[in-house]
């Protein structure tokens, strides 16, 4: 579960996002929509605790942002995945090796890493293209290791900033369907894009925010 309550968050003089409530529960798929500088990412990360609020309280799981020690934050990751516009993948590994590295940083032991990892790439549909390299795949394709990467440590909630900013029509698709059917089995979605078509076609909850704000 995730919890906001009348959250803010200032950078020197500017606000950036102000009095923002948010409630995402167990299997909730969440759009939050708006243009660019709306404040959607900054939202994602204060829900990633890359950065922390100026104003009100953000609960994460059983995680408080105020109270949390740091070397707390990274079990908050393991239960929150992130995926980017931008894919943030290791150019010089290759498919496998990009969603292990996940597993290595998490300080899973070797024996469970090849299930585990066999496992995520079968659901995301990228089996055959294990041992390709990153800059081999297509944009969907290599969107699609990151959401394995993602989830691999089997987190409680998705957060995808744009995550199909950079793809064509039809790896749009593919990644929209992705996100759908790890949403049915029950891992909690929160996604944030300026692209308003695409929440007409998810069965998703709507919050609009403009200017740092919710309005709607």
């Amino acid at each position: 579960m995730i919890q906001m309550v009348n959250v803010g968050y200032r950078l020197g003089k500017n606000t950036i996002i102000s009095g923002v409530n948010l409630r995402v529960n167990a299997g909730d798929f969440v759009c939050v929509v708006g243009p660019s500088g709306a404040g959607k990412s900054t939202l994602l990360r204060l829900i990633h605790m890359q950065i922390f609020p100026t104003q009100g309280s953000i609960r994460v799981a059983d995680y408080d942002a105020h109270r949390i020690h740091p070397r707390e934050i990274p079990y908050v990751r393991r239960k929150v995945g992130i995926v980017f516009q931008d894919f943030k993948l290791l150019e010089d590994r290759d498919v496998y090796d990009n969603v292990a590295f996940a597993l290595y940083a998490s300080g899973v032991k070797r024996r469970h890493i090849k299930k585990r990892i066999l496992k995520i790439l079968a659901e995301v549909g990228l089996s055959h293209r294990r041992y390709a390299m990153t800059l081999e795949l297509s944009g969907g394709e290599q969107q699609r290791v990151a959401i394995a990467r993602a989830l691999v440590n089997e987190p409680f909630v998705l957060l995808a900033d744009e995550p199909t900013g950079n793809l064509d029509a039809e790896s749009t698709r593919d990644v929209l369907g992705l996100l759908k059917r790890i949403n049915t089995k029950g891992t909690a979605i929160l996604m944030a894009t300026h692209k308003e078509d695409l929440v007409r076609e998810l069965p998703v909850h709507i919050i609009r925010l403009r200017h740092g704000k919710v309005i709607e």
